[in-house]
């Protein structure tokens, strides 16, 4: 079994030049115009990739940055694919595991990128002024017992994400910080993903997931909320749509990757917060956006396994 596992980011740490950081060649370039001539972004969300720096903020933004995520996402797999030895295991953090399911073979780029939009609507659609708050030195179940604290995602014994109304954002973040958290930061998000109060968005997303072409995984997915390995299309149907509403369970998904033996995990960014959660637990584990070189992504893995045994 490989000891190979990929991981894909969500958002917070994407920025304006999302698509000028990484090293792409002509292969992801061709991927985009692909999407984007099959009109799977809206007219909108093209006219900004077209000149960001007109309104750099918009990419904070659900209605951007969702769609742009997952796009650059499967640019960046398109590059890297054929560099890699096969994956045992792809897993993704709230938004990423959309993408988690394109790079599993599971669906087109095409509607990996549309749906991303979809998703996004129906989100800000159903909880619109949502807050999400990173709390660090804290336990999941003291940081969510707080009176308006939803937890969002769990990340380690002392590390959460907690959703709440945006009203209740900066009063929330005080008390976390009265009750004794090392670090509290309001994330820069619109709406508290993974919590009741995007109930009415679940829905009309997986009837929207229904609706596309499906192909056979060719590497299992495990489900945010519960680290359990996707292999079928009822499967995906059933968890993906769920985890906008329920709790993800990141440190269940960290967990089954270590146990499962993979020692290597290359996280696909943007940003390198997985990666280094990774590193945490003793995984050798990179970010794509620290190598100037799609060769030297794949290198750097093949090396490593190697070196690894």
């Amino acid at each position: 079994m490989s000891q190979f596992a990929i991981v894909c980011s969500g958002q917070g740490a994407q920025t304006p030049d999302l698509f000028t950081s990484f090293p792409f060649t002509e292969k992801g370039f061709a991927l985009r115009q692909r999407i984007l001539d099959a009109r799977c972004v809206g007219s909108d969300v093209n006219d900004w990739m077209a000149d960001p720096a007109r309104e750099p903020s918009a990419i904070f933004q659900n209605h951007f940055s969702q769609p742009l995520i997952c796009l650059y996402q499967a640019m960046v797999w398109a590059e890297i694919a054929d560099l890699l030895p096969a994956p045992a295991m792809i897993a993704g953090y709230s938004l990423g595991e959309l993408t988690a399911y394109f790079c599993a073979g599971a669906l087109s780029p095409e509607d990996v990128v549309r749906l991303a939009g979809i998703r996004a609507r129906e989100m800000d659609a159903a909880g619109p002024g949502g807050k999400l708050i990173a709390v660090t030195g804290l336990s999941p179940s003291m940081a969510s017992s707080l009176d308006g604290a939803l937890l969002a995602i769990v990340v380690s014994d002392d590390h959460c994400v907690i959703g709440c109304s945006a009203t209740r954002a900066e009063s929330l973040a005080r008390e976390l910080g009265a009750a004794g958290a090392r670090d509290v930061v309001i994330l820069a998000v619109s709406v508290a993903s993974h919590t009741a109060l995007l109930d009415a968005a679940v829905e009309p997303f997986r009837s929207a997931l229904q609706q596309v072409g499906w192909f056979d995984l060719k590497t299992p997915v495990l489900a945010g909320i519960s680290a359990v390995k996707v292999m079928r299309r009822e499967q995906m149907e059933q968890v993906l749509p769920e985890q906008i509403h329920h709790t993800v369970r990141w440190d269940r998904v960290q967990q089954r990757i270590q146990e499962s033996g993979c020692r290597v995990v290359l996280e696909l960014g943007p940003g390198n917060q997985l990666s280094h959660m990774a590193m945490a637990r003793g995984i050798e584990a990179r970010s794509v956006d620290e190598f100037r070189s799609v060769e030297g992504i794949g290198e750097w893995v093949r090396a490593t396994l190697a070196r690894l045994g």
